[in-house]
């Protein structure tokens, strides 16, 4: 590996940029399985929202792409940590023109979501090499025929970290619809 530093202990930029893409590389980060849960209102479901019960009507796993820019964020926080770490999901009505260069989603149908949570098992458990990020579209939000979700780290800018499609989930305005974002670090 070439050397980092020069005689003024300045870190070399080419050497840095590289150490990064090794960092990247050899870490493996990589989209994993999204899973999407569809509720809709039932007087016999198994949760409460707001005064409405609400029934599991349809789960899927889906893979999900991790895009290049998500890529690069994911080895400036290691670096340096100073990359924003994904905070919000959009969802939209699209579906077949995205590939990992993709920077945002083709018809998103809300404005984008904050994440109910991110969590990463203790280290030495199994999954430690896991994030999980869950984020729910309440009744009102996101609605109509959904293809194509993302995973973003700023409200309205930022980057697209990851983004999943699939086939169509009819989102009425009651429903609500939960996301479970799951990005892997290294060959596991």
């Amino acid at each position: 590996m070439p050397e980092l530093h020069d005689e003024m202990n300045v870190i070399d930029d080419q050497a840095y940029k590289g150490m990064i893409k090794k960092l990247s590389d050899g870490v493996g980060v990589k989209g994993a399985v999204t899973s999407i849960k569809h509720y809709k209102p039932d007087q016999n479901g198994d949760f409460e929202r707001g005064g409405i019960k609400y029934k599991l009507f349809e789960e899927r796993s889906v893979e999900n792409t991790l895009c290049d820019l998500g890529n690069a964020l994911a080895a400036k926080i290691f670096a340096d940590n100073t990359g924003t770490r994904p905070s919000h999901m959009s969802v939209g009505e699209t579906s077949g023109g995205k590939t990992s260069a993709s920077t945002v989603l083709e018809a998103p149908v809300a404005p984008r979501v904050a994440l109910d949570s991110t969590t990463c098992p203790a280290s030495g458990n199994p999954g430690d090499n896991i994030i999980v990020y869950v984020c729910t579209f309440v009744a009102g939000v996101g609605s109509g025929a959904l293809k194509e979700a993302g995973l973003f780290n700023h409200l309205t800018a930022g980057t697209m970290i990851c983004y999943a499609e699939y086939g169509i989930i009819t989102k009425e305005a009651a429903d609500i619809v939960i996301f479970t974002w799951t990005i892997t670090f290294g060959s596991s």
